[in-house]
Order: structure tokens, then sequence, then C-alpha cells
């Protein structure tokens, strides 16, 4: 099958969650014998297209001077990909500023799209320090109206459309009834190889976290520095944690706009030596950090769509702390070991961190169920199977 995804962000050019569920999502179509072209944004100037992992990268230049520049850069940059290569057998849309000019194109094919999140949520959630509700000023309001409706608008030219939680899939049925009776759920998967659990001596990375002596349990975040992250709640968990007598280092993976603030944080909560806001770290070394780490922590505030760290962390054998948001309950559904608490409460974080980082044996048995619960539900081949599912079914469906 001729498959031409559309994004405007994939990894590695870009990172996070989704943009490394596209790229690896192409990979692995064209490594089950389909041609796979992926169409997606670039800095001004970047490299020529290229071949990778099987997958034709035809790259635009996305202008990121101002926000209507940077529409106007992916409508160009998509529609001109676009109309130079022939009409593939689908579509496959991904993230909504490349996904509009894309069902814009009316290319004589069906589209499948990959709804990751409810964008006009996002932009809102920025606009209130993280959280899913509160007021904003007029403009931010139109602005998501706006976004809603070019949601409305992929959604409704989508033959069908997938989602990677039961989460996602309820924000699809919000914005669109009719679609939400196209929608398929297909969790996404984890490189179970790739990120799995190692005796590989891990002193080398605990320093470049910033951890001190091994006796010392080193808790994880790999996260974009955003407000929506509750990356503020995790520090005041660790002063909590620390106020009782517990031992921790606090290690944050990413980098975004809250880094600053995060730096004040810490500082104010007399956490100097106990927190390492690492930055991002390159991708060859990320299942290291993982390896390296004693418990992962995905606090979040809002509008977790799925979780790829948290996917990564279960895969790598470690325990997981999350807030009961989002899709955080459909991937940790079934493992007993994990913990879900309320978001915006440090305390509650900081009550279920506190039995696994004083007892190493509960640490221990937490590892092992969590690498045994990511064999059992976070494998590619689930996801990929849909995916041809849902082509083949938008196919049949168009040659009627």
């Amino acid at each position: 099958m001729n498959i031409t995804a559309v994004a405007t962000f994939a990894h590695p050019e870009h990172h996070g969650g989704a943009e490394r569920v596209i790229s690896e999502v192409c990979a692995r179509l064209a490594a089950r014998g389909h041609a796979v072209r992926l169409v997606t944004g670039g800095a001004v100037g970047a490299p020529d297209d290229e071949v990778r992992d099987g997958v034709v990268v035809a790259r635009y230049a996305l202008d990121r001077s101002s926000t209507p520049a940077f529409w106007r850069s992916v409508r160009s940059g998509v529609s001109g990909r676009l109309a130079e290569q022939p009409t593939p057998d689908v579509l496959h849309v991904h993230q909504i500023a490349s996904a509009v000019p894309a069902v814009d194109a009316r290319l004589d094919c069906p589209i499948v799209s990959s709804f990751y999140a409810p964008y006009a949520e996002e932009y809102l959630a920025r606009r209130r320090d993280g959280r899913a509700r509160g007021r904003v000023e007029w403009k931010a309001r139109a602005t998501a109206a706006l976004l809603r409706r070019l949601d409305r608008r992929v959604l409704a030219r989508s033959a069908r459309v997938v989602v990677l939680s039961d989460f996602s899939a309820r924000q699809v049925a919000r914005l669109s009834k009719r679609a939400a009776t196209r929608t398929v759920l297909a969790p996404a998967g984890i490189d179970l190889e790739r990120f799995a659990p190692s005796d590989a001596d891990t002193t080398t990375v605990r320093a470049m976290l910033g951890a001190p002596s091994p006796g010392t349990p080193l808790v994880l975040s790999v996260r974009r520095l955003e407000p929506r992250m509750g990356l503020i709640d995790l520090l005041e968990a660790a002063a909590v944690l620390r106020g009782r007598g517990v031992a921790l280092h606090v290690a944050i993976v990413g980098d975004g706009p809250e880094r600053a603030a995060l730096e004040a944080r810490a500082a104010r909560n007399d956490l100097a030596g106990a927190v390492t806001l690492a930055g991002r770290i390159d991708d060859a070394t990320l299942p290291d950090v993982y390896r390296a780490s004693d418990v992962f922590v995905l606090p979040t505030r809002s509008l977790e769509g799925f979780g790829m760290a948290t996917g990564e962390a279960l895969a790598s054998g470690l325990p997981v702390v999350a807030t009961d948001i989002g899709a955080t309950p459909d991937v940790l559904a079934g493992l007993a070991s994990a913990a879900l608490v309320a978001p915006e409460r440090p305390d509650l974080l900081a009550d279920a961190l506190e039995p696994l980082l004083r007892d190493e044996s509960l640490r221990r048995d937490a590892a092992g169920a969590a690498r045994a619960h990511a064999v059992a539900t976070l494998s590619w081949s689930r996801h990929i199977a849909a995916l041809e599912q849902c082509f083949e079914d938008a196919r049949v469906e168009a040659a009627r």
C-alpha cells in the first residue's frame, strides 16, 4: 500500500510523545512492506529529503517567527509537497496545523487521522497554568473556538479516526458524534527491546543526572517543562518528603518555558543538591536514563492523551506514581503496584512515593510488575495491525 503521512512535527527533529509515535508508526509500516512517505516540517534550510528507516521523509520549511507565519508556512508547505507526488492509496494525517491543509487538498484517496489531543483544550490549559478549567480572556476563547472548528473539519473528512486511549476517544466524541462512530482505539506501543531492564552499571548515568550515592533513590520524570505537566507539584512533593526525612533525588529530563520557574521553586523549597533539571537528553541515552532510575513520576495537571514516557518507564521496569488524569488510568489499568493520585496534590504524591522510596524490596517487586504489564499491553504489533485494518476498511468504503 502507498501511504502518505502528514505531520507538523516528527521525531527526531522534534521531541514529544506524539512526534515519537508518528516516526515509529511510519518506520514500522515501512518494515511491513508498505511504501511510506512522511511529509513533515523542518527548520528553514533543513536537510534535503532523505530515506530514514525505510521511510521517505519529505520536509517543508517551518517559519517560527510568529504564529500567523507558522500557520502559513505549514499550509503552503503541506500543499506544495502533496501536489508534487502521485495520489497515495491512503492519506494518514497527524496534528492539526498540517492535518487541515492535507484534508483541504481533497486528494482522491481516503483519509485516516490519528487524534492525539483536543488542541483547543491544550491551548486553553497553557493559559490556565496547566489546568483544564478556569477563566481566560476573550481572545483566548475565540482562538479556542477556531481550533475546535479546525479539529471538527479534519474529523468530518476522515474515514477513520485512530485514538491511543479511551480518554482520547471521549474527546473525539465531544467534538463530533459522527466521528465517534468511525473512531478506532489502538493504544500506542513501546519498543520493548530498547526500553528494558538491564544489569549494566548505571553509575555514569546517575552522575549525569546529579544523583548522589547509589543508596539514594532516584525519582525520574521525563516531561516538557510547561505548567500542564505538573512538575511544580513534583518539586513540592519532594520538599514534603525531605521534611519527613525521606532520602531522594529528583531528575527532570526535558526542556521548555517553565525551566526558570522550576529552578526558582527548587531554590525556594531548599532542594539544592536534591533536584537536577537535566534538560533534553539525546535519544540514544534515554533508555539508560530510565534504567538508572528507581521510580517514575507523571504529575500531569490536565489532558494526558497517552503518556509515552509512562510506557517507556514501565517497559524499563520502573514503578510508576502518576496523577489520575486523561489516559493515564487507561495505561495503568490492571497494574496493582501503580499509584494514581489527584492532580495538584503534592501531599498525596508524597504519600504515594514514600513507601517506594523507603522500601527497596517493594520497589523491586513493583519494578517486575511494571515490566510484565508493559509486555502484556504495550506491544507495537497491536497498534500497527489496527492501523492497517483502518487503512484497508477506508479503501474498501471509498471504492463503493
